[in-house]
């Protein structure tokens, strides 16, 4: 069946704007007659208020339409390895709770009450196995003919097919003023854009929007033969969110 990747820029627990953006996604697939490939491009948790809602939407997504992927952020391995670690380092685990978001999330899951991290972690495994799978079942990177997508970037100076996971996660320079060409365009997340709209630059396209922060999460429609087709906001304000689409002027690919 033919298909169109959406990929989803850094949901950060901002479930709000993430249901109503697949409901979009769904109806625009079901009048186009092609199956959604949802790529969410990580950091589906932390900071805003609903992580696990989030999680069961991404979970729900993935079993609705199966050829969608989760690709890995920090904040998701962040998660993942608090929640399934033998031995956590506190100073590591303080550091998340209380800097990095990590309060919010296990707030969202009821877990607050729990006692030490050992026990929060047990809860979690125990309640909630469906995500645990999802972030294990995470990729660093997919990759097409001419796009690849991941979370914060790749090194310039490896392969697309020799990049290392952490980087993959983590890098900012030298990849975001990388001046050159690369073998893919790369769609990314994890760095927001500087006036929080998508941003193409010669070898990436950038579609974290701040949502957690600003209330605008971006998604990037793109055809089975990679041609960048619009964008699809969600945008909230005042309790209410509105879908808009965009037509994608300047981000076509050269042929």
């Amino acid at each position: 069946m033919p298909y169109t990747t959406y990929a989803i820029g850094d949901v950060h627990g901002r479930a709000d704007l993430l249901a109503p953006l697949l409901d979009a996604i769904g109806r625009e697939a079901g009048a186009s007659g092609r199956e959604p490939r949802v790529l969410f491009l990580g950091d589906i948790v932390d900071r805003g208020p609903s992580s696990r809602q989030a999680l069961d939407l991404v979970c729900h997504t993935l079993e609705r339409w199966p050829r969608s992927r989760v690709i890995r952020g920090n904040h998701d391995a962040y998660f993942l390895d608090f929640m399934t670690s033998d031995a956590v380092d506190e100073v590591r685990f303080t550091k998340w709770l209380l800097r990095l978001g990590g309060y919010e999330t296990l707030e969202s899951y009821g877990l607050l009450a729990e006692g030490d991290i050992s026990d929060i972690a047990s809860a979690f495994r125990a309640n909630f196995a469906r995500h645990v799978e999802a972030l294990r079942k995470s990729v660093p990177i997919i990759v097409d003919d001419r796009l690849a997508y991941v979370h914060a970037g790749v090194d310039p100076n490896r392969p697309i097919t020799e990049q290392d996971p952490k980087d993959m996660m983590m890098i900012r320079e030298p990849f975001l003023q990388y001046p050159g060409e690369l073998s893919h365009i790369v769609v990314h997340g994890h760095t927001p854009t500087s006036n929080f709209l998508p941003e193409k630059e010669r070898c990436r396209i950038a579609i974290d929007t701040g949502a957690y922060a600003t209330g605008r999460l971006t998604c990037l429609v793109v055809s089975a033969d990679e041609r960048i087709l619009h964008f699809l906001f969600a945008i909230g304000a005042a309790g209410d969110v509105e879908i808009t689409r965009e037509e994608a002027d300047g981000f076509e690919l050269a042929a």
